[in-house]
C-alpha cells in the first residue's frame, strides 16, 4: 500500500496552499485601499473645483449686480444720451469750423494786386510816351496812351515783362492817329517828327494761385465735413503735392479715402486708386486749385464702424 506521507508533511502542504491565498488576499486588500485613496482624492479635487466655481461665480454675479446698480443710478443712467448730445455738439462744431474756414478760403484765395505795380508802370514808359488811362483788376491790367515812335509802345510791354508784371502774353493794339486826337499836352506838340501812335495794352497780371483741400466723410448718402478746409498758395505755373491723404484720423475714428473730386470733378476709381497707392495727390496749379477728399469710417472685423 503507497505511503501519502506523514501528517506532519500533510499539515505542512495545506499550510502553504492557504498561505498563497493569504498572500494573493492581502495583495488585493492593498490595492483595494490604494483605490480608495485614489477615489477620494479625485472626489476632493472635484469637489474642490466645484466649490471654487461656484464661489467665483458668486462674486462674479455680485460684481455684475453692483456694477448694474451703479449703471442704473443716477450719476451714470444719462450718460448714452449725453455721449449722443456730445457727438452732435462736435459735429455741430466741425460744420462751424468748415464754414469759417470756408470764408477764410473766400479771402485769402482773393487776388489782391501788388502796391509796387503802380511804381512798374511808371518805370516802364518810354520818355516819349505817356499813360492817359489805366484800369486795375484783381487779375488784369489795362492801359492806354499815346507815343512818338510805334516801338516805343512795344518797349513799354517788353519794360513790363521784364518788371513780371504779366503772367501771360498780352495784347497790345497800335494805331497811328492825327496830332489834333492827341489833346493839349506840350511836350507831345512839340514832336518835331509829327507822328503820333495810340495804343492799348491789356494782360493778366502775375499773382499766386492757391490749392485748397477740403475732407469729407460720406457715410449712408450723409456727407459731413472733417475739420477745416486747407489753402496753401503757389506760384502760378509751380507744382503742388498733398501728401497723407490715403487716410485720415479723428476723434480716435479712422477714415479711409473713397472719392477724390478736383475743383468740383469726380476721379474715376482707377485714379483713386492710383492716388491711394501713392498717399498723395501731386499737380500743377497754372489756378486756384480746389480738391475735395472723401472718406468712409474702417470697419472693424465685427463689422461696426
Amino acid at each position: 500500500m503507497p505511503s501519502l506521507g506523514s501528517k506532519k508533511d500533510i499539515s505542512k502542504r495545506d499550510m502553504n496552499f492557504f498561505a498563497d491565498f493569504t498572500a494573493a488576499a492581502a495583495k488585493m486588500t492593498r490595492f483595494l485601499g490604494y483605490g480608495v485613496v485614489v477615489g477620494v482624492v479625485v472626489v476632493a479635487a472635484i469637489v474642490a473645483v466645484i466649490i471654487y466655481c461656484a464661489i467665483r461665480n458668486m462674486i462674479t454675479k455680485a460684481a455684475i449686480d453692483e456694477l448694474r446698480a451703479t449703471l442704473a443710478s443716477p450719476e451714470y443712467s444719462g450718460l448714452e444720451a449725453r455721449a449722443t448730445e456730445l457727438q452732435q455738439e462736435l459735429n455741430d462744431y466741425n460744420n462751424y469750423y468748415y464754414v469759417l474756414t470756408q470764408m477764410r478760403k473766400q479771402v485769402d484765395t482773393r487776388q489782391v494786386v501788388s502796391m509796387e505795380l503802380p511804381a512798374k508802370i511808371k518805370d516802364a514808359i518810354p520818355s516819349d510816351s505817356y499813360v492817359e488811362n489805366y484800369e486795375i483788376t484783381q487779375t488784369t491790367l489795362k492801359l492806354d496812351g499815346y507815343t512818338f515812335s510805334y516801338y516805343s509802345a512795344l518797349n513799354l510791354v517788353n519794360m513790363l515783362n521784364k518788371s513780371d508784371v504779366f503772367s501771360a502774353p498780352v495784347s497790345l493794339e497800335i494805331s497811328r492817329v492825327a496830332p489834333s486826337s492827341v489833346g493839349s499836352v506840350d511836350d507831345f506838340l512839340k514832336n518835331g517828327i509829327n507822328n503820333y501812335y495810340y495804343y492799348t495794352v491789356e494782360g493778366t497780371l502775375t499773382a499766386d494761385v492757391f490749392v485748397s483741400v477740403a475732407r469729407y466723410a460720406q457715410s449712408d448718402d450723409v456727407i459731413s465735413s472733417l475739420g477745416a478746409i486747407e489753402t496753401t498758395s503757389y506760384t502760378a505755373g509751380g507744382s503742388y503735392t498733398i501728401d497723407g491723404v490715403g487716410t485720415f484720423e479723428q476723434t480716435g475714428v479712422t477714415y479711409n479715402l473713397s472719392g477724390v473730386s478736383i475743383n468740383n470733378s469726380a476721379l474715376s476709381e482707377d485714379q483713386v486708386e492710383s492716388i491711394k497707392t501713392a498717399n498723395q495727390i501731386t499737380g500743377i496749379a497754372n489756378d486756384n486749385v480746389s480738391i475735395q477728399l472723401y472718406y468712409t469710417a474702417a470697419t472693424t472685423e465685427g463689422g461696426e464702424s
